[in-house]
């Protein structure tokens, strides 16, 4: 265990940058990862213990409450966050282990009480395991038992109730592996599987395009990623964008278009043979969607710095669209599992969103030509974002019809928790 050692004090020095900063769990990783160079097997440890300790974070700080008089030090907290998370959902690592290298953790603080403290509190938990595991089965308290702020799970319950709310939150633990889309332009989809599965990576075949990798490995190691064979896109977007009907030829909308997934998709599943039009807010997404379509060979892709809730300048788009996709921003309730500090997000944070959404999908609306598809989409589950958006919509626009709609649940299979609904504008 002497390499995952050094992954343990990059874990915390992260999971403090992490709460102190309150960024975004996945670029923090990111930097870990990038600034320590790790070698497969640390990094994998790396990766598991930092989703994990915040993806539990509420469960965790529920034992620690039991086993021991709060603690304000950040460092000592997150060191105990650790301990625990390794013992209870970590089987392949040794109980002593990870008491014994949570102790070292605590020697290097300038406290000198600190490393007898961590250790008597783990080894406390190790008595007591049994006893406090049942104190929590017995609370029957979701919050704690799910580590899921309880606004988040009211949301949940009012959508969908109580049933399939709790199987969100079962399905809300990070799970191994990721999707990408094959680069049709480049290479087919089942020849591409079998490379990998020549190579012993554990994948299987996803929708059109998709191949979902079965492991954690980093991305640009995999076979492929420099010669632009295939890019990262969850299944639920590859399904999204498929809705597009999109043909070779088409004039596409694609607004709130970073980090990009679907504009990729649809440009090589048109054969990289027609015009993309993709708007977003942020200049720095832009120039990402740009680099990744010149990786793949993509090179009908316009990108425009634009608020997509505002008139579209003629420079930009100059007549109306065949199709528009509308992936609006959301509160990401679909996504925890990659991004499991949206588990503690405050309902505040979440007001104004149903109306910047509609809003959205009326401009955006606008630019549709006469028997166009228009596509509205979140990674979020929850109907006030949804499906009352859609039946909002549809009420105030009679000129266009449902064609599908549906709702991707995480616990049906390896996908992102989405939404989907297809209209159609009919012809005059």
């Amino acid at each position: 265990m002497a390499g995952a050692a050094n992954a343990r004090e990059a874990c915390l020095n992260s999971l403090v940058s992490f709460e102190k900063n309150k960024g975004y769990s996945n670029l923090e990783l990111n930097n870990a990862i990038n600034k320590n160079k790790f070698n497969d097997l640390d990094r994998a440890f790396f990766t598991r213990l930092f989703y994990g300790v915040i993806e539990k974070k509420l469960t965790l700080d529920f034992y620690i409450k039991c086993l021991a008089e709060k603690n304000k030090d950040i460092y000592l907290l997150n060191i105990l966050r650790m301990g625990l998370y390794q013992i209870i959902y970590m089987e392949k690592v040794p109980d002593n282990a990870a008491c014994s290298e949570s102790v070292e953790l605590a020697k290097n603080l300038k406290n000198k009480q600190a490393a007898g403290f961590i250790n008597a509190v783990l080894r406390n938990f190790l008595r007591k395991r049994e006893e406090l595991e049942h104190k929590l089965n017995s609370l029957n308290n979701l919050e704690i038992k799910y580590s899921c702020n309880y606004d988040i799970i009211n949301i949940w319950e009012e959508s969908y109730g109580a049933e399939i709310a709790e199987k969100i939150l079962k399905s809300s633990e990070a799970y191994t592996g990721f999707a990408v889309t094959v680069n049709s332009l480049k290479i087919e989809r089942d020849e591409y599987f079998e490379i990998l599965a020549g190579q012993g990576i554990k994948c299987e075949k996803i929708s059109r395009y998709g191949v979902f990798i079965l492991e954690d490995l980093p991305v640009k190691d995999l076979h492929g990623f420099k010669e632009g064979l295939f890019f990262v896109q969850d299944e639920a977007s590859q399904l999204c964008a498929l809705e597009l009907e999109a043909k070779p030829g088409d004039l596409i909308l694609d607004a709130c278009a970073a980090p990009g997934g679907k504009s990729l998709f649809t440009a090589q599943a048109i054969k990289n043979n027609g015009r993309i039009i993709a708007l977003d807010l942020r200049k720095n997404k832009l120039d990402m969607i740009k680099s990744s379509a010149e990786r793949l060979g993509v090179n009908i892709i316009e990108t425009h710095e634009h608020d997509s809730g505002k008139a579209i300048p003629e420079n930009i788009l100059e007549k109306k669209a065949d199709c528009i996709i509308c992936d609006v921003p959301c509160s990401g309730l679909g996504v925890i599992s990659k991004k499991p500090e949206i588990k503690y997000k405050a309902l505040e944070s979440l007001s104004g969103l149903a109306a910047l959404q509609y809003n959205i999908l009326e401009n955006c609306a606008g630019y549709l030509k006469s028997g166009g598809i228009l596509v509205y989409s979140t990674c979020t589950l929850n109907k006030k974002e949804n499906d009352e958006i859609v039946y909002k919509f549809l009420e105030r626009n009679n000129g266009f019809k449902l064609e599908r709609i549906k709702t991707f649940f995480p616990f049906e299979r390896k996908i992102d928790g989405f939404f989907v609904a297809k209209m159609r504008l009919d012809s005059v």
